[in-house]
């Protein structure tokens, strides 16, 4: 016989009045067709055991008894019955612009619960709500209190390749938390505790119905272990084959790629469970909990606080362990002879934690025991061992793991402190210009500093274009370079140059620390990197750089130093903290001023008739989020540049006009190609996100819509105004701005502007796409057409400077890709698309270590990543390759490389048409006949070169899928491409002109109500054409006729 479980959270605090009734009073099977959900079909040995109201009653373990039970074992008869569950709603929330809106609008619909009571006596009711992506489970879960009332709690690892403690990451792992239990289902014994005699149970069953199923439930998972034995008293875990242990969370907060849920459920039954009243009480105390326990999606949270959390919830780390998942609703597909053995073919994870009590954790993958003893110096050789690792440790306790590290002799301490700490993550490459570049390519992915050591002399002056890089586009960075001792300094010795001040006004901070010696307190030097890295975190982000000389010997040969210098630091080497904390606080008169101004802000926004929305460059994913909740609230045209994430959107519905009401103008750029358009389009509010743009046509119309009030929204304090129009320049983040922005009142009215400039961009886009897919030769604009459909919704995108960047943001478009997840589909409920994470090197704009950069983006980032640079580009930074060999904890990638044999992009401006050809080639188009295809072979990278639309097409997709890195190399001509760029040009021209002639005799109101408007067709025609083509089809064929044409129908309506 088996002794089941079925019922609320064990581990929750007892109810005040719980209800227990006498055998037989479940209600029956209904006879009438329902909906099974956990039903006795699908868990067909589950039974229910409930117990009298005795408080000496502990649940002590989950296990299977095999063997019958006779009446001499002591047990109890309980005789149970099936469970109808009448009610099962899922209600989607509006989209939260951050966690603790999520939270909020999940309290404020339990209030209107609480007043509004169902009054079904069984039901399962759960809310979901959309948060940012920034929202991470882990980081919740490592801020629950040790002394917590609500269990179980847990976080579940998503990562699937090889996961370990060292691949945690609070900003980078994707996983699952969960607090509270919604409904429990086990194989559990209950147990006398005064006298330690089992109770006897009789078989039942266990029928869980719902008549009203709602398809939204398939993202409601259950959680638990398999095959596990835990027993509370002895805080001991251990195998129990047959055992299994299930929970539906109560709160739960699931990372998906590009979004979070935040979910609530509520599961209760007036006959068995609880009552609703008292499902609502357990709840509040969940919630109640993670809202007080929340940390800010601003916050910095350094990896360190991993372990010292784990540290405080006494974790014991066992990697046999796994911890089993899988939707609720599959349970439904068990038949009526299963056995719950078949969970062990559940999806599991090998990286979890989950606290069941207060004392009894368990936990797989989530703990370096070889970093968990304290921190100590005090077996270095020498001091400069001491301080080098002393440098490293407080590194990593600030978050900092990843380190570049060039060669040389006089950053050896550094460099082998780096190597041989248990948590850090260390790439090298001879050249310091191109490990610089990765290092800021790491930045942009993660959005943390990467750490870059070198030697002395030249070496550090390698750094400085990507240090201005960073500088300018606020990209945090930490230099630690090796020096000479004072002594050495102008006097002569080798590869001594003054470091001092090395890159002036280019980083944020600057500190020279001195020689390492045992009469300094070593928590300088840990006070100094504190401050350093704040700096470099806080706006504006930037590079900082602290200069470390060392004296000989730089080895770790014995050299006596006196333990007096690391007096203080006791209490240091025993945490896992950051010696200095850094603490922010905002000033509330400050925050009325603000509020003041935004008022202001707002009337001006609400005056808008012709308002445009542009958003420029956005660097984190909650930047696009918010950005799209704010187009969603206003409802203005939307201008988004290649940089934004937002304009190679994914399309989660056919008709993104219909639903969402977004109005994206992708094309305006060459719409403004046209006088009549450049001329009608004057906007009489701008709002810009995000302070770069990459079209210089788009700025020049907003220089002409001058004067009128021109917004200006980012996070850093700096001018970027180089037509010097900007009229309210708000310096905050753009979720802070967005949140002021929903909570006002705006006219919801389409306007005539509004729908002028959408039929504009569509017809623009129609043209630009039939030109450029009509074309038989393969076309620099195509590639850049073609990886808006290449890339998938889990990838990111790296663009290089010149021509690469331009044609991405003139051709490049959304893509109506159906996404069949459940995620997917509850953000397209309320917001019809999905960002692609776009990057760039656009702070100093230079074409110098694109490669690199795109490398370290695709490290930092955990994504597949698409590169698209020119061949001037690839030559300048070859040197990446050798770091694309080392392939360290990254997904392939794949560099397209477009190969037109020279800089493009001066064929393309004026210098072209007054220049001398001989001059063209060897000043400005830099001509040459390097082979990419032996550079990549040199450096074992797998090369394809391509020359055809479909070749493209072909191996461009299929790279996607690969799981190996590769160079693309498109072959390309800079005459053609010239000649291409200006036939766009003319026919998007062209389109526009004939779009707005069409559109201003049309009798269209002022201000409508919807979307559309429709027009009367009068009379429709259509005629066939024939055109001959000049070169033979670029697919291959048996038989090519002699005379070769396109056919089709011309089709002419009037209206």
């Amino acid at each position: 016989m088996e002794v089941n479980i079925f019922r609320p959270n064990p581990f929750s605090p007892p109810r005040s009045n719980p209800r227990f009734r006498a055998n037989g009073c479940f209600p029956r099977k209904n006879t009438s067709p329902t909906l099974t959900f956990l039903s006795t079909h699908s868990l067909p040995h589950f039974h229910l055991l409930r117990r009298r109201r005795n408080p000496n009653f502990k649940f002590i373990r989950g296990t299977k008894l095999d063997r019958p039970m006779t009446e001499d074992g002591g047990f109890m008869e309980i005789e149970g019955g099936d469970l109808l569950v009448e009610t099962c709603i899922t209600r989607n929330l509006a989209p939260a612009l951050t966690l603790e809106g999520g939270i909020e609008n999940i309290r404020e619909e339990i209030e209107k619960l609480k007043l509004n009571p169902l009054c079904s006596s069984s039901g399962i009711y759960r809310f979901q709500v959309v948060v940012p992506p920034s929202t991470k489970a882990l980081n919740w879960f490592c801020c629950q209190p040790e002394l917590s009332g609500v269990f179980p709690q847990f976080f579940l690892s998503k990562e699937t390749e090889n996961p370990t403690c060292k691949s945690l990451s609070l900003t980078g792992t994707r996983g699952v938390f969960g607090v509270g239990a919604a409904v429990t289902l086990g194989i559990l014994l209950l147990v006398d505790q005064e006298g330690g005699v089992p109770f006897k149970a009789k078989e039942s069953m266990y029928n869980f119905s719902c008549r009203y199923l709602s398809p939204d439930s398939s993202l409601m998972m259950a959680y638990g272990f398999v095959d596990i034995d835990i027993e509370m008293e002895s805080s001991s875990v251990k195998p129990e084959t047959g055992s299994f242990y299930l929970f539906i969370p109560q709160v739960e907060l699931d990372e998906h790629d590009g979004i979070s849920i935040l979910a609530a459920t509520l599961v209760w039954s007036d006959s068995s469970l609880c009552t609703f009243g008292e499902a609502l009480h357990s709840f509040e105390l969940s919630l109640q909990q993670v809202s007080h326990y929340c940390w800010p999606t601003s916050g910095k949270f350094p990896n360190k606080c991993i372990r010292s959390a784990l540290r405080k919830f006494n974790v014991v780390d066992d990697k046999i362990v796994q911890m089993v998942y899988m939707k609720a609703l599959s349970l439904g597909d068990w038949n009526t002879e299963a056995n719950p053995m078949e969970l062990k073919d559940a999806p599991s994870s090998f990286q979890f934690c989950v606290r069941l009590s207060p004392t009894v954790s368990v936990s797989s993958n989530m703990l370096d025991h070889a970093s968990e003893m304290s921190f100590s110096v005090q077996g270095y050789a020498n001091i400069n061992s001491v301080w080098a690792s002393l440098v490293i440790e407080e590194c990593s306790r600030l978050g900092l793991t990843y380190f570049c590290v060039a060669p040389g002799s006089r950053s050896s301490p550094l460099a082998i402190a780096a190597s041989t700490h248990p948590c850090t993550t260390c790439i090298a490459c001879f050249d310091e210009r191109s490990l610089a570049f990765h290092a800021v390519g790491y930045a942009r992915g993660s959005h943390k500093p990467a750490v870059v050591i070198t030697s002395s002399g030249t070496a550090v002056s390698n750094l400085l274009p990507a240090v201005v890089e960073a500088s300018q586009d606020f990209v945090p960075l930490l230099l630690l370079t090796a020096d000479r001792p004072s002594e050495l300094q102008d006097a002569g010795a080798n590869q001594a140059i003054n470091q001092v001040n090395h890159f002036g006004s280019f980083v944020r901070f600057f500190f020279s620390l001195p020689a390492p010696s045992d009469h300094i307190p070593a928590r300088m030097i840990l006070t100094t990197l504190d401050s350093a890295v704040y700096r470099a975190t806080s706006s504006p982000y930037g590079p900082v750089h602290i200069n470390c000389p060392f004296r000989e010997p730089l080895e770790n040969s014995p050299k006596k130093w006196t333990l007096s210098c690391l007096k203080g630091l006791d209490f240091w080497m025993s945490s896992a903290e950051p010696f200095t904390k850094y603490i922010q606080m905002h000033h509330s008169h400050a925050c009325n001023d603000a509020q003041g101004h935004m008022a202001d802000v707002i009337k001006v926004i609400q005056g808008a008739n012709q308002g445009i929305l542009l958003i420029g460059a956005l660097h984190t994913v909650d930047e696009m989020w918010a950005a799209l909740l704010l187009a969603k609230r206003l409802l203005w045209p939307v201008v988004a540049d290649i940089l934004s994430g937002l304009r190679l959107r994914r399309l989660l519905t056919s008709f993104p006009e219909l639903k969402g009401n977004l109005l994206f103008v992708d094309h305006l750029d060459h719409a403004l190609l046209s006088d009549l358009v450049r001329g009608w389009a004057q906007a009489d509010v701008i709002i810009q996100i995000g302070s770069r743009i990459t079209s210089k046509r788009i700025s020049l119309m907003l220089e002409e819509c001058f004067p009128c009030p021109y917004i200006m929204v980012d996070k850093h304090p700096y001018r970027h105004d180089p037509s010097h129009i900007v009229t309210h320049r708000i310096q905050s983040t753009i979720t802070e701005f967005a949140d002021c922005i929903v909570k006002a009142q705006f006219p919801h009215m389409s306007s005539k502007w509004s729908i002028f400039l959408r039929a504009l961009d569509m017809m623009v886009a129609w043209e630009i796409s039939f030109q450029i897919c009509s074309e038989y030769s393969l076309t620099e604009p195509y590639v850049a057409h073609l990886i808006s459909e290449a890339i998938s919704c889990e990838s990111a995108l790296f663009l290089g400077n010149s021509m690469a960047i331009r044609d991405a943001d003139m051709y490049g478009h959304n893509w109506a890709k159906c996404a069949h997840s459940a995620a997917a589909m509850m953000l397209s409920l309320d917001l019809p698309c999905h960002w692609i994470p776009v990057a760039g090197n656009r702070g100093g704009s230079g074409i110098d270590g694109l490669l690199s950069t795109a490398i370290g983006f695709a490290v930092g980032c955990n994504k597949r990543v698409l590169s698209v640079i020119g061949d001037v580009s690839f030559l300048h930074d070859t040197n990446g390759l050798a770091i694309l060999n080392q392939r360290m904890r990254r997904k392939p990638m794949t560099i397209l490389v477009i190969n037109n044999h020279g800089g493009a992009i001066f064929s393309l401006l004026p210098i072209a048409d007054i220049t001398e050809r001989r001059v063209l080639n060897q000043y400005f188009y830099t001509s040459h006949s390097v082979s990419i295809r032996k550079l990549c072979a040199a450096h074992g990278v797998k090369h394809l070169q391509v020359r055809t639309k479909m070749e493209l097409q072909d191996v461009l997709f299929k790279s996607q899928q690969d799981e190996m890195d590769c160079v693309i190399e498109v072959e390309s001509c800079i005459d053609a491409n010239a000649t291409f760029h200006s036939s766009l040009r003319k026919f998007a021209c062209q389109a526009a002109d004939h779009a707005l002639s069409t559109l201003s005799r049309l009798s269209v109101p002022d201000s409508i109500t919807c979307g559309f408007f429709f027009c009367k067709i009068q009379k429709m025609e259509y005629s066939l054409y024939r055109v001959s083509l000049c070169a033979p089809p670029t697919t291959s064929l048996n038989y090519v006729p002699t005379n070769l044409y396109r056919e089709g129908f011309i089709l002419s309506m009037s209206s």
